[in-house]
């Protein structure tokens, strides 16, 4: 760019002081180019790798793990990215950094004692994520939120509440338990009350021909796995015997499968007049004319 200024072309119009404040500017341009180009470049390849991460046969919590990592390095890399950008300018500007770097390092100490919650924040963050203990799109109970967890950084974990949709965000640090409703698998459960005078093997034919009734249908099907896991009689209550049974599902699969199972139930103990007992009010009047 300064040879191509110097030209005899030139050399009559432009002074070199405008010389130098053409080739100032071109730096300007050229660095914030080049700047541009390298975010713009990231999140393409970001979202080429996740593409083909989706239409990959790989399993998919696997995918999900690996669509997680991805955010989180994409993150990572614009940072670095911006720290370059901003280092270039600089010294485009003439100002010194290792003086700055210097105090950089002192006031990062400085902050780093000051800031102890964000370094908890930042060092639960990463032992979650190198344990794959949460990933985007798992349905999960953090401190007593219950949702699906939408975002994941080094910091937080914003969770969309699946009663108010209220979005929540959750430090790392304060994290001391995850219950993950979607991690390889799943159980739809279900605690049947029938009448004293029901027949107990009877009960469970009618729920083994449920279960084949509920399997029967393709979309079930997909979303189940294995075989019915009936428990038993589990106890004695007031006015009816409780029997306990589970299907494994595969995740986010057992609120779909609860349903439609309790469905087919009530059909099927209709036709076979398996009594389902409830609550009753009797009203006695003692009263004397």
């Amino acid at each position: 760019m300064e040879e191509f200024l110097n030209l005899d072309l030139f050399g009559e119009i432009l002074k070199p002081a405008h010389v130098k404040m053409i080739l100032f500017i071109w730096s300007i341009i050229k660095c914030s180019f080049l700047f541009v180009v390298a975010l713009k470049l990231s999140s393409v390849l970001s979202a080429k790798m996740i593409e083909k991460i989706s239409n990959n046969s790989i399993p998919q919590v696997r995918k999900q793990q690996l669509i997680t990592f991805n955010t989180i390095l994409l993150h990572v890399i614009k940072a670095v990215v911006f720290a370059i950008y901003i280092v270039s300018m600089l010294n485009l500007f003439g100002i010194d950094i290792r003086p700055i770097l210097a105090t950089a390092g002192v006031m990062g100490v400085a902050i780093g004692f000051g800031a102890k919650r964000f370094v908890e924040d930042v060092i639960s963050g990463i032992i979650i994520l190198l344990e794959g203990q949460v990933r985007v799109g798992d349905y999960v109970e953090i401190g007593g939120v219950k949702g699906f967890v939408e975002k994941i950084t080094l910091s937080l974990i914003t969770v969309r509440s699946d009663v108010t949709g209220a979005l929540c965000y959750i430090r790392c640090g304060y994290i001391d338990s995850i219950i993950n409703h979607t991690m390889e698998y799943s159980y739809a459960f279900f605690e049947l009350d029938v009448a004293y005078k029901e027949n107990v093997k009877h009960v469970f034919d009618t729920l083994l021909k449920s279960f084949d009734i509920l399997v029967s249908n393709e979309q079930n099907r997909e979303k189940v796995i294995g075989a019915l896991d009936i428990w038993g009689l589990d106890g004695f209550k007031e006015s009816s015997l409780c029997i306990k049974c589970r299907i494994k599902t595969q995740p986010k699969g057992q609120w779909s499968i609860k349903r439609e199972f309790n469905k087919i139930i009530k059909e099927q103990f209709e036709l076979e007049n398996i009594e389902i007992p409830f609550n009753q009010l009797v009203v006695t009047n003692n009263s004397q004319d």
